[in-house]
């Protein structure tokens, strides 16, 4: 591998090194959420929208009634918790975009190596006259 190559790797690693620390930093960040998704829900067509919190639990996932008065408060908590869920994935791809750059690091530094096989077993029996 050339040399242009391997600095294009460590400087591709960089930038996603970069990427990696925001990711961190909105993961680690405190910021008040609740770990449920907000949903609206109608029925009767053209009715006014009831909110619920989808909750999820090991088994399934429950249901939390939302009122006027505290849907603002759970739309803020349930969307910072979308975000935070949404950073963890990317971090975990950009984890591992990081790991392919440093082994194709690694293997462009590495020598090239001639490896001579021996004959087959055969091959040698008949050069003994067996």
């Amino acid at each position: 591998m050339t040399k242009l190559r391997l600095a294009r790797l460590r400087q591709e690693v960089r930038l996603l090194k970069g990427r990696r620390s925001a990711l961190e930093h909105a993961a680690m960040s405190f910021v008040p959420m609740v770990a449920a998704s907000l949903y609206e829900r109608r029925f009767r067509p053209g009715g006014a929208p009831a909110h619920y919190l989808s909750i999820p639990t090991p088994r399934n996932s429950w249901q939390r009634y939302v009122r006027k008065d505290e849907l603002d408060y759970f739309r803020r908590r349930a969307e910072h918790w979308r975000e935070f869920v949404n950073a963890m994935a990317e971090w975990v791809r950009v984890n591992r975009e990081i790991e392919r750059r440093l082994r194709a690091i690694g293997l462009g530094r590495c020598e090239r190596l001639d490896i001579r096989r021996r004959r087959p077993i055969k091959d040698r029996e008949r050069s003994r006259g067996a």
